[in-house]
């Protein structure tokens, strides 16, 4: 073999392989219902995100700073801004309290790790693409009517705690 056989263009052209076909996965028609139930989750993964954000923000620096007398440098003004919804909250009571079955996997790869192509992730689970999205619009609606009763039961527990306290006690009289 000879140095000039790896320089010839022609050769190097037809060895090299050929371009890939990205092919771009197509999601299955959704009802209005399901689009409104995948906007949900997705402000539910934006939520759980950022729910390490719940605090104040830091006023004072550090200990050590304090005692020093000097600041080192500025603390950032303003705290962190994380979304306080109730109805996000109990979407992620109802999410935790699935068991880890099939469904709640696949609810998983689909939102939480954002596996791409879905066709691989379906192959990997052993079902079809199909079964796949079916699968998860069955949980997506089963963990919103969870947390529709967990916010109802909520309201009641607010609302009895509220007359409660508007009722006169044994005292007053």
């Amino acid at each position: 073999m000879t140095e000039d056989q790896y320089r010839d263009p022609e050769a190097l052209r037809l060895a090299a392989p050929a371009p890939a076909q990205h092919v771009q996965e197509s999601t299955p028609e959704m009802s209005e219902e399901q689009r409104d139930l995948d906007a949900l989750c997705e402000r539910w993964v934006a939520w759980k995100a950022t729910r390490r954000l719940y605090g104040p923000p830091p006023t004072m620096g550090s200990v050590l700073g304090q005692l020093s007398g000097t600041r080192t440098r500025p603390l950032k003004q303003g705290g962190p801004d994380a979304i306080c919804s109730a109805e996000l909250a109990a979407l992620h009571v109802a999410y935790t309290c699935q068991p880890d079955a099939l469904d709640k996997r696949v609810f998983d790869l689909y939102y939480v790790h954002r596996v791409a192509p879905i066709k691989a992730a379906a192959a990997a689970l052993g079902i079809g693409r199909q079964h796949f999205y079916a699968v998860l619009a069955d949980f997506r609606k089963r963990i919103h009517v969870a947390s529709k009763h967990i916010l109802a039961e909520e309201e009641g527990r607010l609302s009895s705690m509220q007359h409660a306290r508007e009722a006169p006690s044994a005292l007053e009289k």
